[in-house]
């Protein structure tokens, strides 16, 4: 008996195992390469969250008024009054509570006074309660999408 020559060629194993690591790197390379902004929105949904509690935990913390700017783009934390005669608060820099993307988008742009009470107001002197909802939104394909709301209950000082 003569031995029988090798075929050239791959096995059935072989092409199964490489269509399975396409079909990955096709899963997570693609939205990528087209643009979805959905995981970067929801950072940064989470980003504002944590500024806006962070604003609460210094008010009622140091017994002092909070003004917390939200931003499209970012949350900037200032002491009794939200323009540049507003106090730095000490650790905390404008761009803690922040994204460099263009795409990603926090509306409607507020401004909350979180008071040493812990409500959460639209005036420094503490008179009118706020009830607000921001919505984090990312472009993806042409066409922007909301990926997150932040529910702001002015009354109870409830963020989330």
């Amino acid at each position: 008996m003569t031995p029988r020559a090798r075929t050239a060629g791959f096995t059935m194993v072989e092409l199964v195992v490489v269509m399975i690591l396409v079909g990955v790197l096709a899963a997570i390379g693609i939205p990528r390469l087209m643009g979805d902004k959905g995981m970067q929105a929801a950072v940064f949904g989470d980003q504002v969250v944590s500024g806006l509690r962070r604003a609460q935990k210094i008010a009622t913390g140091h017994r002092r008024v909070v003004c917390a700017t939200v931003g499209t783009q970012a949350v900037i934390l200032r002491l009794n009054a939200c323009d540049a005669t507003g106090l730095a608060i000490g650790g905390v820099d404008d761009g803690d509570f922040a994204t460099t993307d263009s795409a990603l988008t926090a509306t409607p742009a507020v401004t909350l006074y979180f008071q040493p009470d812990g409500r959460i107001t639209s005036d420094a002197a503490g008179t009118t309660a706020v009830t607000a909802a921001i919505a984090i939104a990312g472009a993806s394909g042409g066409q922007t999408t909301t990926v997150r709301t932040i529910n702001v209950e002015g009354s109870t000082g409830y963020v989330e």
